[in-house]
């Protein structure tokens, strides 16, 4: 038996599967930041941290390959880890080039994951391995030389690298160093060091953490923070008061005198939060300072050790160095190749979804049962003798009914994550989309945080990556015709994701062009989607959404980007299938606007039971927005459609029984003068079905359709019911759809 292969880790291996989950992370991350630092240097300035963070995560992936062998993702993590750190040190110009390279790593990375088999030729990582090489040769002059002795040796001594470039780096922006003093309880001093961290990235740098020689008492532990701002003194201790702090500049002596007026420890009211108890760290001996600087605040700061002679074993500023003392940022991170502690300080559980999928099945299983004991203690009410027992059944399957809704909610939990997950995969698509066709284009996200199942933001990945790469091909204009037209030069996409009721709606807007629907409506002649006497009927919301139409495209010949009529279509399809629905505004110099509305979960739901024809159907009760008893007389036609006025509003009618052509069943008798009509509706569309009976409300598992019926129009799924039932669940969108297309026919499309 061969096996399969994933960046050298064989799928025999019993652990290959979470090796693949956590690269996946750390690539996904590294990747992250890579955008974020792309965005920083836009604007002239790199954010160090977000250069930290992207050495942090490949440091991460180097190490977990080394865990689990994967010889060909470590190699390249390896090479990229060198570039990163000359990075850092400021050894290597960021430039659009070195990102480049990074970018073609965090491909190599996802090829090198998608498995493949023993036989298979491995990728060839040399050219890649190559220019990464290249990065790391290159010389970058740098003004590292200056004096520094000022400082103190006691502070120079514990260092690392990275942290006396930083030091170096700040003086070179003209911002002042500052020696801020903080003493922590033993029991609050995680909490407080994220807390004070926190407060001083507002206004400047914070460059390392070093354990102070000022120890205030045996109960506490005493830090010196060394913190970079461009700000004064007085701003930094007014920003900074808070009890147990205080505030003393580091200056070469030539400015002591200058800035001595302000000399002035800082201390203000305690603080109210009052953290749970963690191990203490310890603090070391002190070291003398063999020449000190000249130091604002603390009367004798400028006699007493600045710090510690040893590491700490609390990290700071950077990772990796010579020896430098520093506070980690992160539980069990590695400075360097040291060891760490193998505790997972963690709340994360990783779980096979489809382990997941067994649990849901067995939480419907559950729900039947509880069904089917409601209808047992229905029957014992009727026998006089068994009323005790059946009052005690009723609070059991009351008290089961409780705690069945709390594990439903429990897994649903379980299965929601961030929609920012394809979120950054997209960012990419738009970097090297618009690389390849010579456009400048932002991505701006908002909503990342909005959750979603777990299969429904893997099933979106390829349709919003469909439409981001329409947007960029078909939408987004050339820099010059931008222009000429008054805009910007830079293109924008908007990507967002927000909460509406029970479902979730994902926006892809791009400020390009728009569409004409003119020239849709004529390509879909040329190609023959369309008759010429159709087209002279057409109107503009029937031309637009011709975009959707399978082989349909505006372009005359194919590219590698778009033009071969694939892609919007499977867009629909794919959208269709999750039970969601696409809405389309264009307007024309203006922009288009994609608007994708969709379930938060397809696993369980809550779904409305009906009759129609003598057949039960489940609707999906997210959907449903009302349900109404209306006259048969009440019932008008327009243009061969059904309709009735709801509300001073037109809602076109769609007939189940005729939909599906259903017959009743023999003896079967209907509903007589009066029918029910459900209304349903996705975005801002709404569509009345009529049905002949209402059962009533229950939560349902969705059971995939076999291949015979799982391309039925209207149909999303099954569930089982009490008694043993199997019913079909109505896929709502499709049935909108159905209705609005019958609705545009009559001429009121909205």
């Amino acid at each position: 038996m061969s096996s399969v292969y994933c960046g050298g880790v064989s799928s025999m291996d019993p652990h290959s599967s979470e090796f693949i989950g956590e690269a996946q992370e750390s690539v996904e991350i590294f990747s992250r930041h890579l955008l974020e630092l792309e965005a920083q240097a836009r604007g002239g300035a790199v954010d160090p941290e977000a250069l930290n963070a992207a050495f942090r995560a490949i440091h991460s992936l180097k190490g977990l390959a080394g865990l689990f062998n994967a010889t060909e993702i470590g190699t390249v993590a390896h090479a990229l880890e060198g570039a990163l750190d000359r990075l850092r040190l400021g050894k290597l110009e960021f430039s659009r080039g070195v990102l480049d390279v990074l970018f073609e790593a965090v491909e190599t990375f996802a090829g090198l994951l998608i498995p493949r088999d023993e036989g298979d030729d491995a990728p060839d990582l040399l050219p890649l391995l190559g220019r990464i090489e290249g990065l790391s040769r290159a010389v970058q002059g740098g003004g590292d030389e200056d004096d520094l002795e000022w400082v103190g040796e006691a502070i120079l001594s514990v260092l690392s690298e990275y942290e006396e470039h930083r030091l170096r780096e700040n003086l070179r922006k003209g911002r002042s160093l500052y020696r801020v003093h903080v003493s922590f309880d033993i029991l609050a001093i995680d909490v407080g060091i994220e807390q004070v961290k926190d407060k001083m990235k507002a206004f400047g740098e914070v460059i390392t953490y070093l354990p102070s020689a000022d120890v205030t008492a045996d109960d506490r532990i005493d830090l010196d923070i060394i913190l970079g701002s461009p700000l004064g003194f007085a701003d930094v201790a007014s920003a900074l008061a808070e009890r147990d702090v205080s505030v003393h500049r580091l200056a070469p002596p030539g400015q002591a005198e200058a800035a001595s007026t302000l000399a002035a420890e800082v201390v203000s009211k305690p603080t109210a939060s009052k953290p749970t108890a963690s191990k203490p760290a310890t603090t070391s001996k002190p070291a003398t300072t063999s020449k000190p600087a000249a130091v604002e605040g603390h009367p004798a700061a400028a006699s007493k050790p600045a710090a510690a002679s040893r590491p700490a074993t609390l990290s700071g500023g950077g990772p990796g160095g010579r020896g430098g003392a520093s506070v980690s940022e992160g539980p069990g991170e590695l400075d360097g190749e040291g060891d760490a502690s193998l505790r997972s300080l963690s709340q994360t559980v990783r779980v096979d979804l489809r382990r997941l999928d067994v649990l849901m099945n067995l939480v419907g299983e559950l729900g039947l049962v509880q069904a089917n004991l409601a209808a047992v203690h229905g029957r014992l009410r009727l026998v006089d003798q068994a009323t005790d027992q059946s009052r005690e059944l009723q609070v059991q399957i009351r008290e089961m009914a409780r705690k069945l809704s709390l594990l439903q909610q429990g897994i649903l939990d379980v299965r929601m994550v961030p929609i920012g997950q394809i979120f950054d995969k997209l960012g990419r698509v738009v970097r090297k989309v618009s690389r390849e066709l010579d456009k400048e284009i932002r991505l701006l996200i908002a909503g990342e945080e909005t959750v979603l199942d777990k299969l429904i933001v893997e099933e979106l990945s390829d349709p919003l990556m469909h439409m981001i790469r329409n947007c960029i091909d078909h939408g987004i204009e050339p820099a010059r015709a931008r222009t000429a037209a008054g805009k910007p030069p830079i293109g924008r996409i908007d990507l967002r994701a927000f909460q509406k009721g029970n479902r979730v709606v994902i926006e892809v807007e791009d400020d390009g062009a728009g569409m004409d629907w003119r020239r849709i409506r004529d390509a879909a002649v040329r190609r023959g989607v369309i008759t010429a006497e159709e087209a002279e009927t057409i109107s503009a919301l029937e031309a637009t959404n011709l975009i959707f139409t399978p082989g349909f495209s505006t372009r005359d010949e194919a590219t590698a980007i778009s033009g071969r009529g694939v892609g919007m279509d499977v867009v629909k399809t794919n959208i269709a299938r999750l039970s969601g629905m696409i809405d389309l505004h264009t307007e024309i110099g203006r922009g288009t606007r994609f608007a994708i509305t969709l379930p938060v979960t397809l696993a369980i739901i809550q779904a409305l039971v009906i009759e129609s024809a003598g057949h039960t159907f489940c609707i999906p009760l997210s959907a449903v927005l009302e349900s109404i008893m209306v006259e048969r007389r009440a019932i008008g036609t327009i243009e061969g459609q059904e309709v009735i006025t709801l509300r001073g509003k037109t809602l076109p009618l769609l007939h189940l029984s005729r939909l599906f052509g259903l017959r009743s069943p023999p003896g079967y008798r209907s509903a007589g003068g009066r029918l029910y009509v459900v209304v349903v509706g996705l975005a801002q569309h709404r569509v009345g079905l009529v049905v002949d009976e209402l059962m009533g409300q229950q939560d349902v598992v969705i059971k995939p359709l076999g291949s015979a019926i799982r391309n039925i129009p209207g149909i999303a799924g099954a569930t089982e019911l009490g008694a043993n039932r199997t019913v079909l669940l109505l896929d709502v969108a499709r049935l909108v759809d159905e209705g609005l297309r019958e609705q545009v026919g009559g001429g009121y499309a909205r």
